[in-house]
């Protein structure tokens, strides 16, 4: 009995004690604390919003769309930028299927002009102390818009017909690009319920506010000096996305941040608008030099390259495709004067259609803010008086010394006359234009005698008399 009743009452208090504690409840994490650390990514919106910086803001959103992190914080420090890459970002923004929450920081960063469309496109927005938001007045590439009077008009409807029908056409497009401007960011502050009044002032009058004035005016809805105060405050908040009301718990956490490739860094510094425009010109110039001076290689390579990199920077920019034909049009009639010559037409015609082409090289485009979005006027006419010179003056002289008659070498020498130094038949010295050259001659030449020059062989002359010849 002893030998079985010792396994038989172990097995007993085994089965007992598994299951009391199958039966006891193990504690639960505190409301809003996950046992997984939250995935928490942040990309950064630095410097002004072109072409660039939306497509890789794209690209990751994309990403976010596939992984599904907790959160997005778009962390915003821009003074502003083209309005057609801002609205790119914008549509990322609301076509996410993951939370974003705008984020201006660190302290000292703005969210200017674009940056306010963008930050009020987020569902949620904060800044940090110290930041500022504000300044969304539309421009036009070659300046700004005229802003709206902020008291209104003693009789609006003679002033409003006034606007209507008596406008140059030109304040009317501006007022047309304002209108859409106001209603646009007006549209985002009521779909996320915030101060949509100030938002069109935002627009209207270029107004500013820092970070305390913006949370009291329900411009954002929190403040935070970094990251990890931002998500303390956003752990149990709520937050609406597509039509459906979502809780943040976010505590505890895992924040990845985001960065610009090489490639993307240097996409976003070859595509400012003056500096593709100077390279395209320095390509151009660099190959037509290697052309009318060949041999140098080093100019035709760097030339190639700048041609290259502009063509890069092109792809992203609002080119204008009539503005650039008529820099390679002008370019063309340029050489044309320089090889035909016709007592400076092509040329003056060359160099008009050179600088119209570089006024227009870019699409009028509105912008927000007021970044270097088309090359200044000066610029411009620099670099059309460096082109003109360079092919009405270098190119030039280098093609009328190419097809120069030889004033050295061998077909130089041939046929000029020179004077024997000694007595020789086979060979001997003469002089020519101060200089002794070793001379063969099939005949007979007497010391003083004068004779020419019929073939020249390395550094020996082949002569004969020049009474010799005559007979």
């Amino acid at each position: 009995m002893r030998r079985w009743w010792f396994p038989v009452l172990f097995l007993f208090f085994c089965l007992i004690f598994s299951g009391y504690s199958s039966a006891v409840d193990l504690p639960k994490p505190p409301s809003g604390v996950h046992a997984v650390p939250s995935r928490i990514w942040v990309f950064p919106l630095k410097g002004p919003v072109g072409p660039p910086m939306a497509r890789y803001l794209h690209r990751w959103f994309e990403m976010a769309g596939k992984s599904l992190p907790d959160l997005v914080i778009l962390q915003i420090d821009t003074p502003g930028g083209l309005s057609r890459a801002m609205r790119s970002i914008i549509e990322d923004i609301l076509a996410s299927r993951v939370p974003v929450v705008g984020y201006v920081a660190p302290g000292g960063a703005r969210a200017a002009s674009a940056g306010t469309y963008i930050l009020y496109a987020c569902p949620l927005a904060a800044m940090a102390e110290g930041t500022n938001v504000g300044s969304a007045t539309p421009v036009l590439i070659g300046g700004p818009l005229p802003l709206v009077p902020a008291s209104p008009s003693k009789n609006p409807g003679k002033s409003n017909v006034s606007h209507q029908n008596g406008a140059p056409p030109g304040d009317t497009e501006e007022r047309k690009i304002e209108n859409d401007a106001a209603a646009s960011i007006r549209s985002l502050a009521e779909m996320n319920g915030r101060n949509a009044g100030w938002a069109e002032k935002a627009v209207r009058q270029a107004s500013n506010l820092s970070a305390r004035e913006a949370l009291s005016r329900h411009v954002i809805n929190m403040m935070a000096s970094d990251v990890p105060h931002l998500l303390k405050s956003l752990d149990g908040q709520k937050i609406k996305i597509h039509g459906r009301e979502v809780t943040l718990h976010l505590l505890p956490y895992r924040v990845r941040t985001f960065h610009p490739d090489i490639k993307d860094q240097l996409l976003s510094f070859l595509s400012r608008p003056d500096l593709a425009y100077v390279l395209f010109l320095l390509g151009v110039l660099g190959i037509a030099f290697e052309f009318s001076h060949p041999g140098f290689v080093l100019p035709g390579f760097l030339g190639g390259l700048a041609l290259l990199l502009s063509a890069f920077a092109f792809m992203v920019l609002p080119v204008n495709w009539v503005g650039f034909l008529l820099i390679v049009l002008g370019i063309s009639l340029m050489i044309a004067e320089v090889l035909i010559g016709t007592f400076g037409i092509l040329g003056v015609a060359g160099i008009v259609s050179f600088f119209l082409g570089s006024l227009f090289l870019y699409r009028p485009d509105s912008a927000l803010s007021q970044p270097d979005t088309h090359p200044s006027l000066f610029l411009i006419v620099l670099l059309s008086s460096v082109v003109a010179g360079f092919f009405l003056g270098v190119v030039r002289m280098a093609l009328k010394s190419r097809f120069r008659p030889e004033i050295s070498g061998k077909q130089d020498l041939i046929g000029k006359k020179c004077t024997s130094l000694e007595d020789f038949q086979e060979k001997g010295r003469v002089r020519i234009n101060s200089e002794i050259w070793w001379a063969t001659s099939p005949v007979l030449v007497k010391e003083g005698e004068v004779v020419r020059i019929v073939d020249v062989s390395g550094l020996t002359l082949s002569v004969q008399p020049i009474l010799k010849e005559k007979t």
